[in-house]
C-alpha cells in the first residue's frame, strides 16, 4: 500500500498544473512558473528537518526563507518569487488543503485569485497536506524520490545537481545550527571546517543561529523587520572576526542590523563588560549626522532569552582593545 500512495503522489508532483509561457518563464523552468516546484521542494527540506511535526504547514518566516533562496538560486535577478501563489493555487493539486479562518470559510470557497501574502493571512490558517502523503515525507527515502520527481519534471538538465545539492546544503545548514546550539548546552567547543563545501553551511548556520537567539532583532538598536517570505533587517556579526579564531559559537556572534553590523565592524559602536553600548567619540564628530546611533551610549543591549547564550566576555573585551575607535 505505501508503494501504490507513493507512485500516487510522484505522478501528482509530475503533473502540476503550472502557468506555461515562453515569454515570461526561462527555459531553464520548461518555460513553466516555478513557484509551485519550488514551495514543494521547500516542504520537502522542512520535513527533512524535522520542521513539520504535525501535518500543519503555517506561512512562517523560515517557510518563506528558504522558498526565496530556491528562486534567487534558480531565477534570473530581476524577476521576484512570491510565496502567497503557490500557498494559494496549489489547493488545484488535490493534495494541498487550505485551512480558512473559521468565520472565512465561506469566503476562501469564493476566491479565485491571491496576489499577496497579507490577501492570503486574512482567509487562511495554513494548509495541510494528504494524511498519506504527510506519512510518507517522514522517511527521507520517499523524500528523495519526491524531490527527484519535483526536479526531473520542472527543471532543465543543467540545474538538477544544483537543486540537488541545495536541498542538502539547507539540511546541513540546519544541522550545523542545532549542533551549534547543543555544544553551547553541552560544554563542547564547535569544531571548524574551512572546506568549500562548508563555508555556504558555515555561514547560514551561523547566521541562523544568531538571529534566531536575539528573536530577528537588533541587539544594538532593537529594530525587528521580518517579512512573511523570511527576509529579516538584521545579520549575524562575528565579535572576534573568523579569520582571527575561526570560532563559530553563537557566544561570539550578535545580531545587528546592516548599519549597527557596519559601524561595529568599523568598532564605531562595541560592547562593555556589563553588556552597555559605548560609542566611539567618531560617531560624535561634527562632520558625522549619526541620527539615533547618537543616543544609544550606555544603553544595555538586547539581551538572549537564554542568558547562556550572551556573548562571551573574552569576545567583547578583544573588540574594545582590538577594533573599538575609543
Amino acid at each position: 500500500m505505501p508503494d501504490l500512495f507513493l507512485n500516487h503522489y510522484i505522478e501528482q508532483f509530475s503533473r502540476l498544473r503550472t502557468d506555461k509561457n515562453k515569454k515570461h518563464w526561462p527555459v531553464m523552468t520548461n518555460y513553466r512558473a516555478p513557484h509551485k516546484p519550488f514551495l514543494l521542494l521547500t516542504i520537502l527540506d522542512l520535513a527533512a528537518q524535522a520542521g513539520l511535526p504535525t501535518n500543519f504547514i503555517e506561512i512562517t518566516a523560515e517557510l518563506g526563507e528558504i522558498f526565496s533562496q530556491y528562486w534567487q538560486t534558480i531565477m534570473p535577478v530581476e524577476t521576484h518569487g512570491n510565496i502567497a501563489l503557490p500557498f494559494f493555487h496549489l489547493r488545484s493539486s488535490g493534495f494541498w488543503h487550505l485551512i480558512p479562518i473559521p468565520e472565512k470559510a465561506g469566503d476562501l470557497e469564493n476566491i479565485r485569485q491571491v496576489d499577496t501574502l497579507s490577501q492570503l493571512k486574512k482567509y487562511i490558517l495554513g494548509a495541510k497536506l494528504d494524511e498519506e502523503l504527510f506519512e510518507l515525507i517522514k522517511i527521507g527515502e520517499n523524500r528523495n524520490i519526491l524531490r527527484t520527481a519535483i526536479i526531473q519534471s520542472y527543471f532543465d538538465l543543467s540545474l538538477h545537481e544544483i537543486l540537488f545539492k541545495l536541498g542538502e546544503l539547507n539540511l546541513k545548514t540546519f544541522q550545523y545550527s542545532q549542533a551549534l546550539i547543543y555544544k553551547v548546552k553541552a560544554g563542547t567547543p564547535v569544531s571548524e571546517d574551512e572546506s568549500e563545501k562548508f563555508i555556504f553551511v558555515r555561514d547560514q548556520g551561523f547566521r541562523k543561529t544568531v538571529v534566531k537567539l536575539y528573536q530577528h532583532r537588533c541587539a544594538f538598536c532593537g529594530i525587528r523587520m521580518l517579512t512573511v517570505d523570511g527576509h529579516s533587517a538584521v545579520e549575524a556579526a562575528h565579535i572576534i572576526p573568523w579569520h582571527v579564531n575561526h570560532d563559530d559559537d553563537p557566544r561570539n556572534g550578535v545580531s545587528l542590523c546592516r548599519l549597527c553590523h557596519w559601524t561595529f565592524d568599523e568598532g564605531l559602536i562595541s560592547i562593555s563588560k556589563e553588556y552597555l553600548i559605548l560609542l566611539s567619540g567618531e560617531i560624535k564628530s561634527s562632520q558625522n549626522a549619526a541620527g539615533h546611533l547618537g543616543t544609544m551610549e550606555q544603553r544595555p543591549m538586547l539581551r538572549t532569552k537564554d542568558s547562556l547564550f550572551m556573548p562571551f566576555q573574552e569576545s567583547i573585551h578583544y573588540h574594545r582593545e582590538n577594533v573599538f575607535r575609543r
